[in-house]
C-alpha cells in the first residue's frame, strides 16, 4: 500500500514543539470588523471619560510674566572693553528653564507668599469635580501602601505640608522660551486670578534676584582667590628677585646683557695673536733667506731698515771700499798687493755684515715667537674663563627670566583685581536679565481644550477597543481563516459554513419551507457554498485516485465534535451522487458512533460482524435511498476497551483489503488524534486523510501538536477543512471579494 510519500509536507517546530501562532498584519481588518462591538464600546467609554474629565476639571487662571536674557549690554562693554563678563548662548539659555523650576526658585516663592496653609496647595482641594479626583487618589495610594507598592517616607508634619505645596505648585508652573530665542514665559495656573499673576511674577523677580546674588556672590570669591593669588604671587616674585641677587654677588656679575662679559677683550687677544703669528713668520722668513744667502758678494739691501745703524756702516765701508778697489784694479791690475789686500777687506766686511744680520735676525724671530706664545697663552685663559661665564650667565639669565614671568603675572592679576573692585564700588556686576512684560491678573479661566480632549479620548477608546479585539483574538488563538491554518500546517485548506440543525437533528434550509437531514445536506443544497467546498475536496481526492491509486480515505479531527462525522457523511453521499461511483461509509469510531446514529440507528449489525467475516459485507451494509451511498454501521451497547486493536487488526485489513475490490471509494471516519491512539494504529491501513478543523473553537496549538505527533499520517493528508465557519464572519473576511462571488451560491 502506498503511504503517499509524494504529498509530503514541511512544518517548522523548535526542540519538537509546533511555533507560537501569530496575527498577520492581513488579519487586523476583518478582526477589527468582527469586533466592532469592542471599537464601539471603547468609543463610548473614550467620550464618557472626555465629558467626565471637561465636567470635573476645574477651569484656571492662567498669568504669564516675561523675562528677557539681554546680551547686548554686556556685548557692549566687551567691545568698550569695560567689563570681561561672558555672554548667555543658546544654551545657556535653555538651562535657566530649569532653574526656574528647581527648588532653588519655587521654594522661596512658597516661604514668602506662605503658599503652606493655602488650601489650593496643601488639603484636599475644593473646587466643582476635583473632590471625586482626589478621593480615587487618596484610594489608589491607599492600595498601593496595602499592596507594597507604595511606601509613604516619614516627615514631621511642616516638611510634609512644604513637600506637598512644593509639589502642587510645580504642577501649576510652566516655563518656555518664546519664539525669540532670549524670552522666556513663566506662566501660573491658579483659581484665583490675582493669585495667579502675583505667583508669576515672584517667580520671576526670585529668578531675577538669586542670578544677581549668584552673580555678586561669584565676583566676591572671584576677589578673594585673586587676593590670596597676589599675596602667594608676590612672595613669589620677593623669593626669585632676592635669589637672583644673591647669585649675582656670589659669581660677581655685573653685566647684564647679552653674551659673555670678557668677550671684547678676549676678540681683541685674538687680533693680537694673529698679528704676532705673522710677524714672526716674517722674522722667519728673513732668517731663512739670511742663512742660504751666499758667502761672498754684496748682501742683500732688502731689509736693510731692519737692521740696524751697524750693519749700515759696515755696508757704507764695504761700497766705498769696492769703489776704491774697482777704480785702483784699471790702473795696476786686479793682482795688485793693493787690490788683493782691499778685496780681502772686503770680504771680511760682508762677512760680518752677514752675521750682524743673522743676529739681528734671530733675535727678531726669537723674539716674535716668545710674543706669539705669550698672546696664545693669554687668549686660552680668557677663553677658559669666557666657558665658565657663560654657564654662570645662563643661570644668571634663568633666575632673571624666573623673576620677569613672576613679576608680569603679578602685575596682570593685580590689574584684574583693581577691576573687580571697581567694579564691585560701581555697582557691577551688570543686571543682563529683567523682566519686561509683569504678569497681570488675566479676565477669562483657561480654556479646557474639550474639542482636543474629546477627540483624544474617542482616539484612544477606539485604540483600547482595537487593542481589545486583537487581544481576544490572539488569546483565543484559534483559526479563522484558510491562511492561518496554510501558515501554521504549510497544508492547503478549505472553508466550511456551519450548517444549522433544528431540534429533531435536521438542517434548516432557508426559504425551503422544509427540513433535511444534515448528514445529506448536499442532496437538497446542491449549489450552496458548503457542497461546492465538497466538490473542491472531491477533486482532491480524484486527484489522489490517479495518481497512485488511493482509495481508503480517513476523516480525521484532533478532538471531538468538530463537525467530521457530517462531512464523511456529505462527502461520501456527493461523491456517490456526482460521479456515480459506488462508496462506502465506514463508522471507525468505535467509542462515540456518531455516524450509525445519524445514518443506520435501526441497523443490529454492522462493522464488528464484517471484521469476523469480511464476505458478509454486503449484506451488513445500510444502504441510503436518497443517495444511494452505503453505510457499514458499528452496532454495540457500549464503548469498546479494547477498540484500537480491533482497528488495528488483521482482520480490519482484510475487510479494507475486501471493500477496495467492491467499492471505487472506501471512506472511515476515524476518532480523535488527541484524545485516543486510534489513528496510530489504522494508519497503515488508509491511503488518504482528510483533517478537519473546527473554526473559532479548536486551538492552534492542539492542531500542531496532533500533527507532530502523527508523522505519518501528516505526510499522507490531502488537505485541511475548517468546518463550522460563522457566515456572518466569513462575509466580513471575504468582503473583498464582493457580492459577485457570492451569487454563485444558493442556501
Amino acid at each position: 500500500m502506498d503511504n503517499g510519500n509524494h504529498y509530503s509536507h514541511q512544518y517548522e517546530y523548535t526542540n519538537g514543539h509546533p511555533a507560537p501562532s501569530a496575527i498577520g498584519a492581513t488579519d487586523v481588518p476583518w478582526i477589527l470588523r468582527r469586533g466592532w462591538v469592542y471599537l464601539v464600546v471603547g468609543c463610548l467609554i473614550g467620550m464618557a471619560a472626555a465629558a467626565f474629565y471637561i465636567a470635573a476639571a476645574p477651569s484656571l487662571y492662567k498669568a504669564s510674566a516675561r523675562i528677557l536674557l539681554d546680551r547686548t549690554v554686556n556685548r557692549y562693554l566687551q567691545n568698550n572693553k569695560i567689563i570681561d563678563e561672558p555672554t548667555f548662548d543658546d544654551a545657556e539659555i535653555g538651562g535657566q528653564i530649569y532653574i526656574l523650576t528647581s527648588e532653588s526658585i519655587v521654594v522661596p516663592v512658597v516661604r514668602s507668599m506662605n503658599l503652606v496653609h493655602d488650601p489650593e496647595f496643601v488639603g484636599q482641594p475644593n473646587a466643582r469635580g476635583v473632590q471625586g479626583l482626589w478621593d480615587v487618589g487618596t484610594l489608589i495610594t491607599t492600595v498601593k501602601q496595602f499592596l507594597g507598592l507604595y511606601r509613604a517616607i516619614p516627615m514631621d508634619s511642616d516638611a510634609a505640608r512644604e513637600r506637598i505645596a512644593v509639589e502642587n505648585f510645580l504642577k501649576r508652573l510652566s516655563v518656555s522660551r518664546e519664539d525669540v530665542a532670549n524670552v522666556i514665559s513663566v506662566t501660573f495656573a491658579s483659581a484665583d486670578p490675582i493669585k495667579a499673576a502675583n505667583i508669576a511674577n515672584a517667580v520671576a523677580d526670585t529668578y531675577i534676584a538669586s542670578i544677581s546674588d549668584a552673580k555678586l556672590n561669584s565676583t566676591k570669591m572671584a576677589s578673594q582667590l585673586l587676593q590670596d593669588r597676589l599675596m602667594e604671587l608676590k612672595a613669589q616674585a620677593m623669593e626669585a628677585e632676592k635669589a637672583l641677587d644673591n647669585y649675582r654677588t656670589a659669581h660677581n656679575f655685573t653685566y647684564t646683557g647679552k653674551g659673555m662679559p670678557n668677550a671684547e677683550q678676549l676678540a681683541a687677544l685674538n687680533g693680537q695673536l694673529t698679528e704676532a703669528r705673522m710677524t714672526m713668520a716674517e722674522a722667519k722668513a728673513k732668517l731663512e733667506r739670511a742663512q742660504r744667502a751666499p758667502l761672498d758678494g754684496v748682501p742683500s739691501t732688502a731689509d736693510s731698515h731692519s737692521l740696524g745703524a751697524l750693519r749700515t756702516s759696515l755696508r757704507q765701508q764695504y761700497m766705498e771700499l769696492s769703489a776704491r778697489a774697482a777704480e785702483i784694479e784699471s790702473r795696476v791690475g786686479p793682482t795688485h798687493t793693493a787690490v788683493v789686500k782691499m778685496r780681502n777687506r772686503m770680504a771680511e766686511i760682508a762677512s760680518t755684515i752677514r752675521e750682524e744680520e743673522k743676529r739681528i735676525l734671530g733675535f727678531e724671530y726669537q723674539t716674535a715667537k716668545a710674543r706669539n706664545s705669550e698672546l696664545a697663552a693669554s687668549v686660552a685663559q680668557l677663553a677658559g674663563e669666557g666657558e665658565a661665564g657663560a654657564q654662570g650667565q645662563v643661570t644668571m639669565r634663568e633666575l632673571e627670566s624666573s623673576a620677569d614671568a613672576l613679576r608680569t603675572l603679578y602685575n596682570s592679576i593685580l590689574q584684574k583685581f583693581k577691576e573687580i573692585n571697581s567694579a564691585q564700588t560701581q555697582n557691577m556686576p551688570i543686571q543682563d536679565v529683567r523682566i519686561v512684560t509683569r504678569a497681570a491678573p488675566p479676565l477669562e479661566r483657561s480654556s479646557k481644550k474639550s474639542i482636543p480632549v474629546l477627540a483624544g479620548s474617542i482616539v484612544l477608546g477606539l485604540l483600547l477597543g482595537a487593542g481589545a479585539a486583537i487581544g481576544r483574538e490572539w488569546a483565543a488563538d484559534v483559526f479563522r481563516t484558510t491562511n492561518a491554518v496554510k501558515q501554521a500546517t504549510d497544508i492547503s485548506c478549505v472553508i466550511l459554513p456551519a450548517i444549522e440543525a433544528n431540534r429533531k437533528g435536521n438542517a434548516a434550509l432557508e426559504g425551503r419551507g422544509r427540513s433535511m437531514v444534515i448528514e445529506e445536506f448536499i442532496l437538497d443544497a446542491p449549489y450552496s457554498r458548503f457542497t461546492e467546498t465538497l466538490r473542491n475536496v472531491r477533486a482532491l481526492i480524484g486527484a489522489a485516485a490517479r495518481e497512485d491509486g488511493a482509495k481508503v480515505i480517513g476523516i480525521v479531527s484532533s478532538v471531538a465534535k468538530e463537525g467530521k462525522t457530517t462531512i464523511a457523511a456529505n462527502l461520501a453521499a456527493l461523491m456517490v451522487a456526482s460521479t456515480k461511483a459506488s462508496t462506502l461509509l465506514i463508522d471507525g469510531d468505535l467509542h462515540r458512533r456518531q455516524l450509525t446514529a445519524k445514518l443506520a440507528h435501526e441497523a443490529r449489525e454492522g462493522l464488528l460482524e464484517a471484521l469476523m467475516d469480511p464476505s458478509r459485507l454486503a449484506m451488513l451494509v445500510t444502504k441510503r435511498e436518497r443517495s444511494g451511498l452505503d453505510v457499514l454501521p458499528c452496532v454495540a451497547p457500549d464503548r469498546f476497551p479494547n477498540a484500537a486493536e480491533l482497528l488495528g487488526s488483521p482482520q480490519m485489513e482484510q475487510l479494507l483489503a475486501f471493500a477496495r475490490q467492491q467499492y471505487d471509494h472506501v471512506i472511515i471516519e476515524i476518532p480523535p488524534i488527541a484524545s485516543v491512539v486510534d489513528v496510530k494504529v489504522i494508519e497503515r491501513f488508509i491511503d488518504r486523510f482528510i483533517f478537519v478543523i473546527e473554526w473559532g473553537q479548536t486551538k492552534r496549538r492542539l492542531v500542531q501538536e496532533a500533527l507532530s505527533e502523527t508523522d505519518l499520517i501528516r505526510e499522507r493528508i490531502i488537505g485541511i477543512i475548517l468546518n463550522k465557519a460563522d457566515p456572518r464572519a466569513l462575509r466580513t473576511i471575504e468582503a473583498y471579494k464582493g457580492n459577485r462571488f457570492k451569487d454563485y451560491y444558493e442556501g
